[in-house]
């Protein structure tokens, strides 16, 4: 299989992964109106690790599409966007906020490279951003508006992963990229 392939590949998981954190965080808006908290549990138990091995697939794609043309900053932020992660999905609420950091840099990055929409990548900035500091609210349900505002912000990330993704996946990277 062609390394092009793969990379488009990384774009398919990276729709899927940005899809299922909607799909969690409006379950869990649903979920918390209703005040079943063991079935969010169980929602996120399962779809939770897929979604983070799906987007670790996706953001390796994403990075090696635009390789040749970012700068260090994009480097630094796939390895923290990679590594935090990774940590985040074993628990760790301040790899969590690290990874988030990772992930701003690797959409400023995507931004200035302009190989993706530029809206998709300013608005995984935005994402990222606000969701870092209201990851630990919503791990540690800290007041009911800083949960619905972390979710909302993830959301926010969750959109634009997808977005980025769909761009790689069907070729809208390549577009994107002439007309810048």
């Amino acid at each position: 299989m062609e390394s092009s392939n793969l990379i488009r590949w990384g774009g398919l998981a990276a729709v899927v992964a940005g899809a299922l954190f909607v799909i969690i965080n409006l379950t869990t808006v649903l979920i918390l109106g209703l005040g079943q908290g063991q079935l969010e549990l169980l929602v996120r138990t399962v779809l939770s690790p897929v979604a983070g091995a799906l987007l670790l697939l996706g953001l390796v794609g994403l990075y090696a599409r635009q390789l040749e043309v970012v700068d260090i900053v994009g480097l630094i932020g796939f390895l923290l966007a990679f590594f935090g992660t990774v940590l985040a999905l074993a628990g760790n609420v301040w790899a969590s906020m690290l990874g988030y950091l990772g992930w701003a840099l690797f959409g400023v990055s995507s931004w200035q490279a302009r190989i993706y929409p530029p809206t998709a990548a300013i608005l995984l900035v935005i994402g990222a951003v606000l969701t870092a500091p209201f990851s630990a609210f919503v791990v540690n349900r800290l007041g009911d508006i800083l949960v619905y505002a972390g979710i909302g912000a993830s959301t926010i990330f969750g959109i634009a992963i997808a977005w980025l993704g769909f761009a790689l996946f069907t070729g809208r990277d390549e577009e994107a990229r002439r007309a810048a």
